[in-house]
């Protein structure tokens, strides 16, 4: 009888079914594959094709990189660090004057990007979230500085628990602690906004900043 290999891509599809507390029957029911296969490639007997590990990945909502081993988390520091630089950057304007040149969008529009980010992140689409996160938070930090409002702040306050989210899972706990700080959490002894609080809690927060 085959032995599981935790680190193939059926020993990965069984852990991530297990984390998102699925059977292999329910699992088998959100893919266009059979039980029967998906049972002989979590146990090693059959090796999962490129199509299958895509469904299986839209059906669980995460990345496809954790099912093939090729996770950003998986990269070396270095490559890690190139992810991240860009967001040290954009966090760094907030000490610096407004360039009142700068053209921003309507705050309804940035408001639903930094959502959207939050929610790639929660999906594990590190790159994705990371990739977006320095034009949102130099475009938010333009408008807090500029023409401050609720949905704004908010707004900024949810990109920097994405900076966090993303950094703790990158390993820059430097860069994450920094987010935190930038929010107010820290210095106001208050807890972080996470995406979905209501404005009066993000504007509450945010009263550190």
């Amino acid at each position: 009888m085959p032995t599981p290999d935790d680190d193939s891509a059926g020993g990965r599809i069984r852990r991530e079914r297990r984390r998102a507390r699925l059977s292999q029957r329910q699992l088998a029911d959100r893919i266009p594959f059979s039980y029967s296969l998906l049972n002989q490639v979590e146990c090693g007997a059959r090796a999962a094709s490129a199509e299958m590990v895509a469904a299986v990945a839209a059906a669980l909502r995460i990345d496809v990189s954790l099912l093939t081993g090729s996770a950003v988390t998986d990269q070396l520091p270095g490559q890690r660090a190139d992810i991240v630089r860009p967001i040290r950057e954009a966090l760094d304007l907030y000490d610096l004057a407004p360039d009142v040149e700068r053209p921003t969008r309507p705050v309804q529009t940035m408001a639903k990007a930094a959502d959207r980010v939050c929610q790639q992140v929660r999906a594990t689409h590190l790159r994705t979230a990371a990739s977006a996160l320095p034009d949102l938070i130099a475009e938010l930090t333009h408008v807090a500085l500029t023409s401050p409002s609720t949905e704004g702040w908010r707004a900024l306050a949810s990109t920097y628990r994405s900076v966090h989210d993303v950094a703790l899972k990158l390993e820059h706990r430097d860069l994450a602690a920094l987010a935190l700080e930038r929010m107010g959490g820290r210095r106001a002894g208050l807890r972080p906004v996470s995406c979905g609080d209501p404005p009066v809690q993000a504007r509450s927060v945010l009263a550190g900043l």
